[in-house]
């Protein structure tokens, strides 16, 4: 359904409560892009005005940004399109994923603030996200690198797709295939079967967040927390971070530098047969980083 605006939103205009509520739904939707997280309160305020202003200056490239958002004007156009670029669709079903907004790779400030709430070293989470993501912490579609999992798919179905879509449904784990678009075909063939087990048995982003996990990450379901690893640099951060305290063994691990445990907690018990193992390459991935 089309996003309507009735009135004017901005300094000295209408700013009915609906309307407010809509464009600070809207903006955080750009959060990434303008680092406002708003209260979708229906309020206009200062914060407000300040996230319109940065979205004309950031996305639009506004000389004269009045941070005022009309009815059916250019500001207002562009910050409710959302066209679906990343669709998988077609005869096995589709999934959405939202467009990311700013920043595609962590920066130095993003390791900081991260090692800061957490009280590690930043060459420990740098050595996390090279070794867990690679490539990055987007693909080159703009989409949220993934690794589909068939054994957690088949225990959260109770098996029932494992004779017709072995691949797919196992539960013996294995069956990767590695190339990022792979692995969302994998993805889409078990949403059309299971919409919230495809999604759960997926891990996310720059640090391979299972879905299942959404809770722990700080998400009430799995499609909010998609939407967030997909949106932003920075709802991908602040995901580990949840994900990392709601774990006290976890956390210690990464505090004590403690490989064995972080590589066990992230690749299961048998991330010793990966060669070189992942504690291997967590080690040489810190050494690396505090050279």
């Amino acid at each position: 359904m089309a996003e309507v605006l009735s009135a004017s939103v901005g300094s000295r205009q209408q700013n009915h409560e609906r309307d407010v509520q809509l464009i600070q739904r809207l903006l955080n939707r750009r959060s990434g892009l303008t680092g406002i997280r708003l209260a979708i309160n229906g309020k206009f305020d200062h914060t407000l005005e300040m996230a319109i202003i940065r979205f004309q200056r950031e996305q639009m490239r506004l000389n004269f940004a009045d941070g005022i958002i009309r009815p059916n004007d250019n500001t207002f156009w562009q910050l409710s399109e959302f066209t679906p670029v990343r669709m998988l669709a077609g005869a096995l079903g589709g999934i959405l994923l939202v467009p990311v907004s700013g920043k595609t790779d962590l920066v130095d400030e993003d390791y900081q603030r991260m090692a800061s709430e957490l009280f590690c070293e930043v060459p420990t989470l740098k050595a996390v996200h090279q070794v867990e993501s690679a490539p990055g912490l987007y693909d080159t579609m703009g989409r949220p690198p993934i690794l589909f999992e068939r054994h957690i798919f088949s225990n959260l179905t109770f098996h029932q797709f494992d004779g017709k879509y072995p691949s797919i449904s196992n539960p013996v784990p294995g069956g990767y295939h590695f190339p990022e678009e792979d692995q969302y075909r994998r993805l889409q063939q078990a949403f059309a079967l299971n919409r919230d087990a495809a999604l759960k048995a997926a891990s996310w982003g720059g640090f391979q967040i299972l879905g299942k996990n959404h809770a722990a990450a700080g998400y009430g379901t799995v499609t909010q927390f998609v939407q967030a690893m997909c949106r932003s640099v920075e709802e991908q951060c602040d995901a580990f971070v949840s994900y990392v305290k709601s774990d006290s063994t976890l956390w210690g691990a990464l505090r004590e530098k403690n490989w064995h445990d972080v590589a066990e907690h992230y690749n299961g018990k048998y991330f010793w047969k990966a060669k070189p193992s992942y504690d291997k390459r967590l080690v040489d991935a810190y050494a690396a980083n505090r050279e």
